[in-house]
């Protein structure tokens, strides 16, 4: 497995080491992740280069991954079957009478983790593959055998549109994301809507009432339509929210008729949605409602969803995963609900692509910080984008006055943090690159300053 360490593709490698597979994969660095797979028997090494060590009877890359890649010349020398992560998927979800998938463009994590602990909770003992790592489950993978499997599925570079087998699709919301791989937003949707319409007849389809987008491809699946949300029109409906700092009670609808008064123990209303996306899965499964109430009253969030990392000295470090526009508002309107004196806002931006299509977005999505810290875009595998980079965001918020805005290096941030932070402010460092590190060494300086 060629970029073995990342999120989707180590999800995978536990999976089929748990199968009885012999696993061996490559990856450029270290990580955790790395090493939680070593203690599962799967031989992880550190760079792309070194030949292959005994039989290997099936090579498998993720999209990070490109065509020069030394492991995958070898394997072409060597006549070894290459595949890409979502061909191994759907040769898993092959294995699986009941498949529980989530996609969409904000979300997929925390429904999917959701979902899982739902699944596990009610007895079904899911098979489960995460796009983050479940404080539950202590992974973003677990194998079990009860013929389920909840899954998220990646909608990022399009190969999704093979999978055909997803009993159960979930989807939150469809906007303009990935431009690195999807020509436009059409050609976005033309996508999902060839995924839809892929799945079996017998199938269930959720989606989130109030998207516009996913109203107008929702004919293009088969089977039926189950619609969650906050409008009148959603068959399960969320209402009569009440937010208190991480935590949020509000009542719930099944087409008309009131299920209970539930409760989420953390941020952001947005969580209201996903969870109401899960209620209509348990509904749809026969779970009881009161596993439902208590499976969501239980949950806490993946790692990176609005995960908090130090109480330090009278000041709050909270790491988002948002990176895109509409992740960042959430993420501060999460953060708003906290009372904080002060929210500081650390954002590294993800991709150049990302960045060319949504520096004029970035440039507002920060309303409601005090102040912003921008540094350089995390490549993510990328070639360079001359005029697509951390400068163009923070460009555009000085022509607009929208939030009192700053450029540091990357390494430069913990100090500056140090200097600035004082008691009642909440620091938000956001991204879905490495950014997270500054984060952590922040909370430790100001740990171990007198």
């Amino acid at each position: 497995m060629i970029g073995i360490g990342g999120i989707g593709m180590s999800a995978l490698a536990s999976i089929l080491s748990d199968m009885g597979n012999k696993v061996s994969g490559s990856d450029k660095e270290e990580s955790e992740i790395l090493k939680n797979l070593r203690k599962k028997g799967v031989e992880a090494s550190i760079g792309h280069g070194a030949p292959f060590e005994g039989e290997k009877d099936l090579v498998v890359y993720s999209s990070a991954i490109r065509d020069s890649n030394p492991e995958i010349l070898e394997a072409k020398k060597k006549n070894i079957r290459i595949i890409h992560r979502i061909e191994l998927l759907k040769m898993i979800m092959e294995e699986y009478g009941r498949v529980i998938g989530v996609t969409g463009t904000h979300g997929k994590t925390t429904i999917t983790a959701m979902s899982a602990l739902l699944a596990e909770k009610a007895g079904f003992d899911p098979t489960v593959l995460i796009g983050g790592e479940s404080v539950h489950f202590e992974s973003n993978a677990k194998f079990g055998t009860g013929g389920t499997l909840v899954s998220e599925v990646d909608e990022s570079d399009g190969k999704f549109v093979i999978l055909n087998r997803v009993t159960h699709v979930i989807m939150p919301n469809l906007e303009k994301e990935h431009m690195e791989h999807y020509s436009d937003e059409e050609d976005l949707r033309a996508a999902v809507g060839r995924f839809l319409s892929a799945q079996p007849e017998n199938g269930v389809f959720f989606h989130r009432a109030e998207d516009p987008n996913l109203r107008k491809l929702s004919p293009c699946f088969r089977g039926r339509i189950r619609t969650f949300g906050f409008s009148d029109e959603a068959d399960v409906r969320a209402s009569g929210v009440d937010i208190k700092p991480f935590k949020i009670d509000f009542d719930c609808f099944n087409r008309g008729t009131k299920l209970g008064r539930f409760t989420l123990n953390m941020a952001g209303v947005h969580n209201v949605a996903n969870a109401a996306a899960v209620i209509s899965l348990g509904i749809e499964l026969g779970i009881d409602i009161k596993i439902i109430m208590d499976t969501l009253a239980s949950y806490k969030s993946v790692k990176r969803r609005f995960e908090v990392i130090g109480d330090v000295k009278g000041a709050r470090v909270v790491e988002d995963y948002a990176h895109h526009p509409t992740e960042i508002k959430a993420t501060i309107s999460a953060a708003y609900s906290l009372r904080p004196r002060r929210i500081i806002s650390v954002f590294q931006p993800h991709r150049y692509t990302r960045t060319r299509s949504f520096y004029k977005d970035f440039s507002s999505a920060f309303l409601g910080s005090d102040e912003v810290i921008l540094t350089d875009v995390y490549s993510a595998s990328e070639d360079r984008i001359e005029g697509a980079d951390a400068k163009s965001i923070y460009d555009e918020m000085v022509k607009e006055k929208t939030v009192p805005v700053s450029f540091l290096k990357k390494e430069k941030i913990p100090e500056y943090l140090c200097a600035n932070v004082k008691d009642g402010d909440l620091v938000l460092i956001m991204g879905a690159g490495d950014i997270g590190k500054v984060g952590h060494e922040f909370v430790a300086r100001l740990k171990n300053e007198k």
